[in-house]
């Protein structure tokens, strides 16, 4: 429900002045600016609220990654770094996603068009009338606006409608909207304008503020009868949330301290709120409802919704706040809208404790305006959002029919409390009121309730987000934990609560806790120790809940300090964490469990990384998996990596009908892939960061983890998504009449194949180290990405013992024969063709009768005008070419050995002893290429790269390493390129000495000074933020030192190929301005040699940009790799593309021309945001992507 935000935000509640003002808290790493979160509520003395005290909002500019309660009990505990004042409380502003569970809301099939209403759905009870949630028999709305009649303007009641905004098109518009009054709390640029029509599509907006507010107040249109059911309210929207239904904390507070403001003055005054979403629960939403209560505001806020009940069936904040009345669901058969089959969409109820301010409104298949499409209402509205608005207007009918009687009232708090009464006490009781609350919703009913007494109106107790149960799991006292310190964990405790793991133990968090017996306490406290996302702080609190009745033996008593060290190491010795964690995972895919010649080798463990910290999903420090299935409409419980039944055994069991399984398969085989590259790199990997525009300009934010859905669509595709940050894999049905070793009709997850993991998470690496190598300037861009990624995939192959040994002992050695190390994808490839052939093979093909051939290189195999992965194929095979050269070779001896000399193995099964040493020698050798592959990336150009080049980077790295290469893998490499017609532009021999990339004509003479300036603090043990911002650190005062003419000469950038300053500039014939030199990346390169010698180079890339004048978005960009000897303080090799190359300029240009529009589109804009070259790679490929 909470999700991450890419800044940092918290919520404090303090006496000190800071609005305005840079704060650096005493913990903090990054400073906080503070703003007002309140400006009408607190200003004032009111009932209920802390005098003196105000709610500010502390905004960071990115987010390090820090628990976020962790950060607010530091802010407690070190100050504000001003004087004067204190913090009294502290929360996350918490970023929360609405639930939505129709096509429409999901946005699936919004692409439609315009051109006719959504029927009801069949999913739930249906009604001959499209209209019946007004009728006498539902919720009786026709006959109370006949009964109440057209208002006065003077006399109009007023709603604030709290959603996502309106569509200023749509016909149903209220007819008394006041313009003049609606805000914006989600951008800052426009925040006297409410309306929803930002540049999404459709099938990222579902408009949900438009569809709610059609039901409160729209009006008649055409042939289309009034919708609303209070259309002669007057309506105050308000966008609280956007287009998809992603709301802060601080936007909701601000819009109810915004309404709090406009009741100070009659003519403003509103007097109902309606809010149809909610999560969470918050501190600072109940002052503001306790605020608005004051004031006599009525306050509806939807109940909530799940999917078998997850990921919560109880109503959440602020419905669940006894001063708000909770809007519930019941359908149209009478029946409650709740506990309804897994596979739709079911509204929430409960705790029983909350329940006496609930009720109940029609839903689902209610009328709901479509958003884009301004004659459309559809009638399959779904959800407790559709209920909301009726009780809203119900009340706003009430509150018309009895605003003289109202006024009359001496407390404004006696105003809500009537409208509430008179709602409760008129509604329909015949039906399970354990899921309906007070009952079914009667608008005309309760006009017949006039408004009680004064005196016989009993105030609502204050809200307060507390969990007074933590006071028994943990003593009342809280050690020595302050009265704020403790608010704070109840409600951290609180929002930890608000999940089906801790429901299924606490139903009601509100039962006496005196009544909790000793199991319930330990089952509560282990319940929320196991919730993701625990901070440090309530995990330790939690931690004296959870101790055994285990006997403590006393230490002996000694008087000085050594001795009671050593007593205390004999007695109770440190244990050392584990540095490994083992998982079981499939070695291909499931397909190879349906052979019986296959399915002993078909599992295999993994040894990776051990994460101290992995909280359930798993989510550690590099990945989140997250496992949410839109089109199944599920969502599956997080993996427990560190439960205590799952550690001894390495894990899950591989299961193709366990989702837990298929979390843990794609979190061992990322970890694993990433840990190769910072092997061979000699530092810790990064991800790209995310690109953000803000004020104009580009800002960069620091990513640390990837995330990863394993269900993430019903697609024949698996993609890296470098905008979302993310691996989306995906499942579908196999081919109907034969899937080779598979189903016909069966469900095939890429989710569960080793090769597509570790291929999509090294596009994402690939994409951390060089950003601009998804922009395909040229034919090999895109096919080096997709090669690269295959490169990675098959020779982790060679790391899994029984398979390798399995296919040594079936090609007796021999693995230019066909096998399955050098297939990628099996069960992918034969799902989707039929036959038995995988989606890729590195060195045969096979022909119309699915038969396979040894592929044999030809000069003409590279041919540029090859779709990418069939380009890509031809890189692959070189260096699966290659790595057989060098093991072939290696096995010469050991072959001579095991036949006394002849060199020619006997015919049949070659001896165990044999088949080990050859899989030893072929494990060997391909860990030494993939490390060859993988350090080649820091010896790459920038941008524009080609086979060519690539070809020189593994040759220049290595010869770095390995000076003399005795056994010829160079020589191999080259071979392999040359056979596949792969040869490097600008040089004059194939040797490999030849081609080793060169140092600069002219020698910057001022090196020195800017490599003394560089932290170099960035390896293998590093924390991974830190390396980021050293990282950019290092690159802005490398780009300061570059572009200074004191410091380097216009001939030294000259040949580098840079130009120093923006400019206007003609390249050949094309008139266009050059951009200012941007400094990349700048990072070390360590590397260890077999000669046991360390060596440590600075990598920096430089990139510079061309923008055409007549070309509409059309960029060209040049640039340079550095590498840095740090012992000389030399560059030791330019790897340049010049900007300023009128050939390359021309190339690109041609390049372009043969691309489809709708690629260029994507591959050659300029927006930073909204690239997904890789989905849009895979999918033009039928889902044949990797």
């Amino acid at each position: 429900m909470a999700e991450a935000t890419s800044a940092r935000r918290v919520l404090v509640k303090t006496t000190a002045v800071i609005a305005g003002q840079r704060l650096a808290p005493g913990t903090a790493k990054t400073a906080f600016t503070a703003e007002p979160l309140f400006k009408s509520i607190g200003h004032e003395a009111a009932l209920g609220l802390s005098a003196g005290a105000t709610w500010h909002v502390l905004s960071a500019p990115d987010d390090d990654g820090t628990n976020p309660w962790d950060i607010c009990h530091s802010l407690l505990s070190s100050g504000l770094g001003v004087t004067g004042g204190s913090v009294e409380f502290a929360e996350p502003d918490l970023q929360q996603r609405w639930l939505m569970g129709d096509e429409k809301a999901l946005g699936i099939g919004l692409t439609a068009g315009c051109d006719r209403a959504s029927p009801q759905s069949s999913n739930y009870p249906r009604d001959a009338d499209n209209f019946w949630l007004k009728k006498r028999s539902h919720s009786q709305f026709d006959d109370a606006l006949a009964e109440v009649g057209q208002p006065g303007d003077r006399n109009r009641v007023r709603i604030a409608h709290l959603d996502t905004g309106y569509d200023p098109r749509h016909r149903s518009l209220p007819a008394h909207m006041n313009l003049r009054l609606q805000r914006n709390f989600v951008e800052a640029d426009r925040p006297n304008d409410a309306t929803d029509t930002t540049s999404e599509t459709a099938l990222s907006n579902p408009g949900h503020g438009t569809g709610t507010l059609s039901i409160l107040a729209g009006k008649a249109f055409g042939s289309t009868s009034t919708i609303g059911c209070a259309p002669n309210a007057e309506v105050v929207p308000v966008r609280v949330a956007n287009s998809v239904v992603l709301f802060s904390n601080s936007s909701i507070a601000k819009a109810m301290d915004y309404i709090h403001g406009l009741c100070a003055n009659p003519a403003t005054r509103v007097h109902v709120i309606t809010m149809s979403m909610g999560g969470l629960a918050s501190r600072a939403w109940a002052d503001a409802v306790n605020a608005l209560y004051e004031r006599g505001v009525f306050i509806v806020a939807a109940a909530g919704n799940n999917f078998a009940n997850l990921p919560t069936r109880n109503i959440v904040y602020p419905a669940r706040f006894n001063r708000v009345v909770a809007a519930c669901g019941v359908m149209a058969n009478h029946a409650p809208y709740a506990d309804l089959p897994a596979a739709i969409m079911a509204g929430n109820y409960g705790p029983a404790s909350k329940m006496k301010t609930a009720i109940a409104a029609c839903t689902p298949n209610t009328p709901w305006a479509r958003k884009g499409c301004p004659a459309i209402v559809d009638f399959d509205g779904n959800g407790t959002s559709s209920a909301t608005p009726q009780v809203a207007a119900s009340a706003a009918l009430w509150i018309q029919n009895n605003m003289t009687r109202l006024a009359a009232y001496r407390e404004d708090w006696m105003r809500a409390e009537a409208v509430r009464q008179a709602l409760f006490l008129s509604a329909r009781t015949g039906g399970d009121l354990r899921r309906l609350g007070r009952g079914e919703l009667q608008a005309l009913a309760a006009l017949d309730i006039l408004p009680a007494r004064a005196s016989d109106l009993v105030k609502a107790p204050v809200d307060s987000a507390s969990f007074s149960i933590l006071n028994v799991l943990t003593g009342v006292d809280f050690g020595a934990t302050s009265e704020p310190g403790r608010q704070m964990l109840e409600l951290e405790a609180l929002q930890l609560s608000q999940s089906a793991g801790v429901e299924a133990v606490l139903p009601d968090p509100s039962i006496d806790p005196q009544s909790l017996s000793t199991k319930d306490k330990l089952n509560i406290a282990e319940a929320l120790l196991a919730q993701p996302g625990i901070s440090q702080t309530l995990r330790e609190t939690l931690a004296g809940a959870m101790r055994t009745s285990a006997p403590v033996t006393s230490l002996p008593v000694a008087e000085d300090a050594v001795t009671r060290f050593h007593l205390k190491a004999a007695m109770d010795p440190d244990v050392p964490a584990p540095m490994r964690r083992r998982l079981r995972v499939f070695a291909f895919d499931p397909s190879l469990a349906t052979d019986p010649d296959t399915v002993a080798i078909n599992q295999a463990t993994l040894d990776v990384k051990w994460e101290p910290g992995l909280n359930p999903g798993p989510v550690g420090e590099y990945i989140e998996v997250i496992d949410i299935d839109p089109a199944s409409r599920c969502a599956y419980a997080p993996v427990d990596l560190n439960h205590k039944h799952l550690l001894p055994q390495d894990g899950l069991a591989p299961s193709e009908g366990n989702p837990q399984f298929h979390q843990q398969m794609t979190y061992a085989v990322a970890m694993r892939t990433i840990e190769y590259f910072e092997r061979a790199l000699g530092r810790s990997a990064l991800w790209s960061p995310r690109l953000t525009i803000m004020a104009g300009r580009l800002h960069q934010q620091y990513v640390q983890r990837l995330r990863i859905y394993p269900h993430a669509t019903r697609a024949r595709n698996a993609y890296y998504s470098p905008d979302r940050k993310a691996l989306l894999l995906g499942y579908f049905t196999a081919a109907e009449k034969t899937a080779g070793l598979g189903l016909p009709h069966g469900v095939v997850f890429t989710a569960l194949s080793h090769d597509v993991i570790a291929h999509e998470t090294t596009h994402a690496l690939l994409d951390g180290l060089h950003t601009r190598f998804r922009e395909p300037t040229n034919p090999d861009v895109l096919a080096f990405h997709e090669a690269f990624a295959d490169i990675v995939a098959l020779f982790q192959h060679f790391t899994l013992p029984e398979a390798l040994r399995h296919q040594i002992s079936r090609t007796r050695g021999d693995l230019s024969q066909e096998n399955l190390l050098a297939e990628l994808a099996i069960e992918f490839g034969q799902a989707v063709s039929g036959g038995y052939g995988a989606l890729r093979d590195a060195i045969g093909t096979r022909d119309k009768d699915d038969n396979w051939v040894a592929r044999k290189p030809q000069p003409t195999d590279y041919d540029a005008s090859k779709e990418p992965h069939a380009l890509g194929a031809v890189l692959v095979s070189a260096v699966f070419a290659a790595f057989l050269s060098i093991y072939k070779a290696r096995m010469t001896d050991l072959v001579r050995l095991a036949t006394q000399g002849a060199g020619v193995l006997p015919p049949g099964d070659i001896p165990i002893d044999l088949a080990n040493r050859m899989a030893d020698e072929a494990s060997k050798v391909a860990g030494q290429v993939l490390k060859m592959c993988i350090r080649a990336l820091d010896y790459c150009p920038p941008v524009d790269i080609t086979f060519g080049d690539y070809l020189r980077a593994l040759i220049t790295a290595d010869r770095d390493l390995v000076p003399d290469d005795p056994r010829g893998y160079r020589v191999a490499f080259v071979a392999a390129f040359r056979d596949r017609g792969i040869y490097p532009s600008g040089v004059r021999h194939l040797s490999p000495g030849n081609l080793v990339w060169e140092s600069p004509p002219l020698p910057l003479r001022n090196l020195s000074e800017i490599v003394t300036r560089m932290k170099l603090t960035w390896n293998l043990d590093s924390d991974r933020r830190s390396a980021y911002e050293v990282s950019q650190k290092n690159a802005a005062t490398f780009h300061a030192w570059l572009i200074s003419s004191k410091q380097v000469s216009d001939d030294e950038l000259a040949v580098l190929g840079l130009v120093r300053r923006s400019q206007p500039m003609t390249i050949g014939n094309i008139k266009g301005t050059i951009r200012g030199i941007e400094v990349h990346s700048v990072r070390p390169a360590r590397r260890i040699g077999p000669d046991g010698q360390s060596r440590t180079d600075l990598v920096v890339e430089i990139t510079q940009t061309f923008k055409p004048d007549a070309d509409q978005g059309g960029l060209y960009r040049g640039g340079c790799t550095l590498i840095i000897d740090l012992e000389t303080n030399t560059v030791r090799y330019c790897i340049r593309k010049r900007v300023t190359s009128a050939q390359r300029l021309s190339q690109q240009a041609a390049f372009r021309l043969q691309q489809d529009f709708g690629l260029r589109l994507q591959y050659f804009s300029e927006s930073p945001a909204g690239n997904e070259p890789f989905a849009l790679l895979h999918g033009a490929l039928g889902g044949k992507g990797g």
